[in-house]
């Protein structure tokens, strides 16, 4: 099982090793840490994949001249204030080890014995916080130019490859309350209400201009597992001549990874629960479709994003044991092991927020405002029927 220890890095003091698991949620107080470790484990996951794929010796580009630190702090807006002496990322994956330590130094990165026959391809993508930029912001990938390609920008990038599929032929139906549908309309972001009223996505409300690209963007990036990879002509024949016995596991996507800043953003709970469902689903369809396990990553200060998985947590295990249940679709059901949690505490240490003898992810950390409010009425109420 893939795994990534962090230590020193940034507002992570100790991570521990966090073995990876299908679905994992991060929870913590603003700048906690919880960005922090999605976007080291992508830049890892996203390093490994490249270097799976590639049929040029890309990791000794990674070895040299500082490259693997310069790209992390260039792609994921990270000052040198992250790195100090004693900095340590330690990455186990899947085919690959990285490790790093210091300030501005090299990358250690070795392929594993197995690497050659093992090696397959993946579909990536990190959605941040920000990315109801692109509805709010009319023609964003125009107006958003950075100098060099951060996450911004390629979440813009990656946007307008996502959506081409979902025309007025076809179109996708959001997860939020309210019955709506996206459409491409020529490149233009529109909402299809029931009745069939279309609002352009630049004029909808902030919630649906949240949950529009996340929902999108996570149907598609999932729907590529099984299929064909982004590859140029040149590689699908190199990867041919090298590699004939396990060539589809780099010629097609054998698992999808997403990366979700706060799901929760902008939505009402009901919606919440729509969003965290649809993903589940949509990850349950990516796993049964490839050869390598997919995940999601998620970071959130939602307690209704934290009781939706321990509520498909529990549904498991009742399947797990034989029972019969109807409560929870089965197609959002993923296997109990395939769930995980932490917690970063104000000290910069990672929590195994996962409660085996019940079990359900711990959320007291979470929604401690619930004690001060119950501390709260109850003194209120005594001075006031005194």
């Amino acid at each position: 099982m893939a795994s990534l220890h962090i230590k020193n890095f940034g507002p992570i003091v100790d991570s521990s090793k966090i073995k990876l698991t299908s679905l994992m949620v991060l929870i913590g107080r603003q700048s906690a840490g919880k960005s922090t470790f999605m976007k080291v484990l992508c830049y890892c996951r996203w390093i490994e994949k490249k270097i799976m794929v590639s049929t040029d010796d890309i990791l000794n580009q990674y070895t040299h001249y500082s490259r693997f630190v310069k790209e992390l702090k260039q792609f994921h807006r990270l000052n040198d204030e992250y790195f100090m002496e004693d900095t340590e990322l330690m990455y186990d994956g899947d085919n690959i080890t990285i490790e790093y330590t210091g300030v501005n130094g090299n990358a250690k990165i070795v392929r594993k014995k197995s690497f050659a026959e093992k090696r397959y391809n993946t579909k990536l993508s990190y959605i941040p916080a920000e990315r109801n930029l692109i509805s709010a912001i009319q023609n964003v990938d125009k107006t958003y130019k950075a100098t060099e390609r951060d996450v911004l920008f390629n979440f813009i990038y990656e946007w307008d490859e996502a959506k081409t599929p979902y025309t007025s032929e076809y179109p996708f139906k959001l997860s939020a309350t309210g019955g709506f549908s996206y459409v491409n309309k020529s490149g233009a972001d529109i909402l299809v209400g029931e009745d069939g009223t279309e609002t352009p996505a630049f004029f909808a409300s902030s919630g649906m201009q949240s949950v529009m690209p996340l929902d999108v963007m996570t149907n598609y990036i999932t729907e590529r597992v099984g299929q064909n990879a982004s590859l140029s002509m040149h590689e699908y024949n190199e990867i041919g001549k090298t590699d004939n016995d396990h060539s589809y596991r780099r010629l097609e996507y054998q698992s999808a990874q997403l990366f979700i800043e706060e799901p929760e953003q902008n939505l009402y709970p009901e919606s919440q629960k729509l969003v965290m469902m649809n993903l589940v689903r949509s990850l349950k369809k990516a796993l049964a479709n490839g050869s390598e396990r997919s995940m999601a990553v998620v970071t959130t200060h939602s307690p209704y994003v934290m009781s939706v998985v321990n509520v498909l947590l529990t549904a498991a295990i009742v399947c797990e044991k034989g029972l019969e249940q109807s409560v929870i679709e089965k197609d959002c059901i993923l296997p109990s092991k395939a769930i995980s949690g932490y917690f970063i505490d104000k000290n910069g240490e990672f929590q195994n927020i996962m409660d085996k003898e019940v079990p359900m992810l711990s959320g007291n950390d979470l929604d401690g405002v619930s004690d001060w409010v119950d501390e709260s009425i109850s003194k209120l109420n005594k001075i006031l029927f005194a």
